[in-house]
């Protein structure tokens, strides 16, 4: 089983406005917010050996895609704060991007090892499309950084799949039902959405094993919203080293995750001080 060593979040709702300058500036600009998460988080965790290392995102595509933002660009940015640079990165997968990241890791390590996962969700040129959509409500942008180690692939508990329909959700909450119904999970979380559109979660899921819908702290954090829940669940003690939990996320074209973790007796979680436009160099 996936083992959850570490979990850190730093909010970041406007990029500095160099970002704005050009493309290159823009990839400098990610890149030291990224190249920093990755840099503090290894040091909270003394520098642990990271056989893999990938970052993933939702929202980031769009720029990619025209050739504002270029990932070789962005990571030698990432370099000059740690050598954890990640080999890749994605937005394919939407919100779950994370599981496919890992279905990824596991085929490049089937031996196991130890994972960084990157999920940045930075909203480059201030995009109106991205602060709020009548699918998702408000959105949180940031960055989370995600220590696991993945067992061997035989023993790695992992479903990444895709839905058949046109009902994304439905499709995921009822996978989801599924795999709790055999997982020792105790606690599952969800994708945070407003509260007029979670009906769908009281009608599939059992309400005992759901983190809280944090979407009115948060707004919806695409891939985050996940590590976010377990953050909050941590510091709440709703969940506690050495026990299992399922971690869980869903896109809006109908990917999603599913996958279980024990959390590792010496996990460590932390919501960082958000960084402000403009204030880069105090980030800590």
């Amino acid at each position: 089983m996936l083992q959850l060593e570490g979990i850190h979040y730093r909010c970041v709702p406007q990029l500095d406005t160099r970002e704005r300058l050009s493309g290159a500036a823009a990839c400098e600009v990610v890149g030291d917010v990224i190249g920093a998460e990755i840099a503090t988080t290894m040091a909270a965790h003394d520098h642990p050996q990271v056989d893999f290392a990938m970052c993933v995102s939702t929202i980031m595509d769009m720029p990619f895609v025209s050739g504002y933002l270029n990932w070789d660009l962005i990571a030698k940015s990432i370099a000059e704060h740690t050598p954890n640079v990640p080999r890749n990165f994605t937005a394919s997968y939407e919100c779950a991007g994370w599981g496919f990241a890992l279905d990824y890791a596991q085929r490049r390590l089937p031996l196991g090892g130890r994972v960084l996962l990157v999920v940045a969700d930075l909203n480059v040129l201030d995009i109106s499309f991205w602060r709020e959509n009548e699918n998702w409500g408000h959105s949180g942008f940031g960055v989370s950084t995600v220590l696991v180690t993945i067992p061997p692939a035989a023993e790695l508990s992992l479903r990444v799949g895709v839905a058949k329909s046109d009902q994304g959700m439905g499709e995921f909450c009822a996978d989801l039902r599924k795999w709790l119904k055999t997982s020792t999970g105790a606690l599952t979380n969800v994708p945070f959405l407003p509260a007029e559109m979670t009906g769908i979660y009281s009608h599939f899921l059992p309400s005992d094993r759901v983190m809280r819908d944090l979407h009115s702290d948060w707004g919806h954090c695409f891939g985050s919203d996940t590590w976010i829940s377990f953050i909050d669940a941590y510091q709440r003690k709703d969940i506690v080293p050495g026990s299992v939990y399922c971690a869980t996320s869903a896109s809006l074209r109908g990917y999603w995750a599913l996958t279980d973790v024990m959390v590792s007796d010496t996990f460590q979680a932390s919501f960082r001080p958000a960084i402000v436009a403009k204030a880069l160099e105090a980030a800590e």
